[in-house]
């Protein structure tokens, strides 16, 4: 079969992963807010302590995890959660949990990094001790780092500089976001692998919490057959926790009466620079062993995850190759994981991965362009009487505004963005068209 055929194979299937809803229901309630208070105060200081903990993202864990409790405590009441609650609930502790930034736990978690960064051996070891700006956090002598104390008023300005932006982050992640969102949706009709995996996810949860039915024949009352994708769900729960057990379980039950938890899985990853540097100079040869990754891919299409493949290989490579050609100058032998990556970056591979990315975008504009082209064309083709504007929202209740709005809100959003920085920063001309140039056209174009 010939490769775009196969390719052509490969996006249908992703595509008939599920079937595209013909009418939508409102899933925001009283369950829901009661749901989002839930996650905020019971389950993100435990993201924060675990994130900080292993050094990893477990915002995806916790929004899951706070679903499910919270479907239980709904079902020990009587008030069983709809598909359409668990979704709304579902987004809404992923980005409580990890929407709002790389760290785990949000803003919070932010806070607590900033403490530690102001007072950190690297920070001390630079000569940067009171180089931050008030906004990013107090001093390192203030009272607000020394007693901890987030409530603090040497915190004020950095909490309201987050909630600023926080909120135009909000207002441009539903704006810009739904844009997009259109284009590549409705227009392009793109693929997304993991979409429909959440989704699916979030019916085995709703399809755990339907009541038995009622024998047409004899009156008994018997349980619904649950369906493939609780069976799956189920299984990969039963194995996230065997791993969870060993990855932060072990460590966490053994710091209580050891000087130092027991790791069983080395955390973040295991660094092999040193020992394979004779065989490979400046490869970075660190493992991560994360059973969450394996999973990931039987999920993502094959020529991704052989993509990938291919490109890990050809690095592992040409970083030797590089090296002795005197480009990649910067390494130096028993340069860990860490440092042997940073400064392979310095050298080579910044400018590589930018050059990337332009024909990335390249290929994604190209592509978007035809596709356009191609359903212009076939509008045309269609009777005047079958003719219709496919710019135009489907008419089933699925929530959707004009684009012009979406539009105008996110100029305002990178307005206001470039008003805060010009704001913080000291005047520059160069500042300010770096802001507006960030803001209205990188951002855009790196998001698409």
């Amino acid at each position: 079969m010939p490769r775009n055929e196969t390719h052509d194979k490969e996006v249908e299937q992703y595509r008939g992963l599920l079937e595209t809803p013909t009418e939508f229901k409102d899933g925001f309630g009283w369950s829901t807010v009661i749901g989002i208070f839930f996650c905020g105060l019971v389950m993100m200081p435990g993201a924060i302590y675990l994130g900080l903990m292993t050094g990893s993202n477990l915002g995806q864990a916790s929004s899951w995890v706070t679903v499910i409790l919270f479907m239980e405590i709904a079902r020990r009441a009587l008030k069983p959660l709809s598909k359409q609650n668990l979704v709304v609930l579902l987004h809404a502790a992923h980005i409580m949990m990890v929407g709002t930034a790389i760290f785990p736990g949000g803003p919070l978690s932010q806070l607590v990094y900033r403490s530690y960064l102001v007072t950190s051996e690297a920070v001390r070891d630079a000569g940067m001790q009171g180089a931050f700006p008030k906004w990013f956090a107090p001093p390192p002598d203030s009272a607000a780092i020394l007693e901890r104390n987030l409530f603090h008023h040497d915190w004020w300005l950095p909490c309201a500089v987050i909630f600023a932006m926080l909120v135009v982050g909000f207002i441009k992640r539903y704006t810009l976001g739904y844009v997009f969102f259109r284009l590549t949706s409705d227009v392009e009709k793109l693929p997304f692998p993991l979409a429909p995996i959440k989704a699916q996810g979030a019916m085995a949860l709703a399809e755990s919490d339907d009541k038995p039915a009622e024998d047409d024949a004899t009156g008994a009352v018997k349980d619904k057959p649950k369906s493939s994708r609780w069976r799956v769900f189920s299984l990969g729960a039963y194995l996230g926790i065997a791993f969870g057990v060993f990855q932060v379980g072990i460590p966490a039950i053994t710091g209580l009466f050891l000087a130092k938890p027991v790791f069983l899985i080395p955390q973040p990853f295991i660094d092999t620079t040193t020992l394979t540097e004779s065989f490979f100079p400046a490869t970075p040869t660190g493992i991560v062993l994360d059973a969450g990754v394996l999973i990931l891919g039987f999920v993502l299409p094959f020529w991704a995850v052989m993509g990938t493949g291919i490109a890990i290989l050809l690095t592992i490579v040409m970083n030797p190759v590089l090296h002795h050609f005197g480009i990649l100058h910067t390494w130096q032998p028993g340069m860990d994981t860490v440092n042997t990556t940073f400064s392979n970056n310095l050298d080579f591979w910044l400018s590589f991965n930018i050059g990337a990315g332009f024909g990335i975008a390249f290929v994604c504009i190209r592509a978007t362009w035809r596709d356009i082209r191609q359903k212009k064309k076939e509008m045309a083709n269609k009777r005047d009487e079958a003719k219709e504007n496919w710019w135009k929202p489907p008419e089933n209740g699925r929530g959707d505004y004009p684009l012009w709005i979406a539009v105008a809100l996110y100029c305002v959003a990178a307005t206001g963005v470039v008003v805060i920085g010009s704001i913080l920063i000291p005047f520059s001309y160069n500042i300010v068209f770096f802001l507006i140039f960030f803001s209205f056209l990188y951002t855009p174009f790196l998001s698409y």
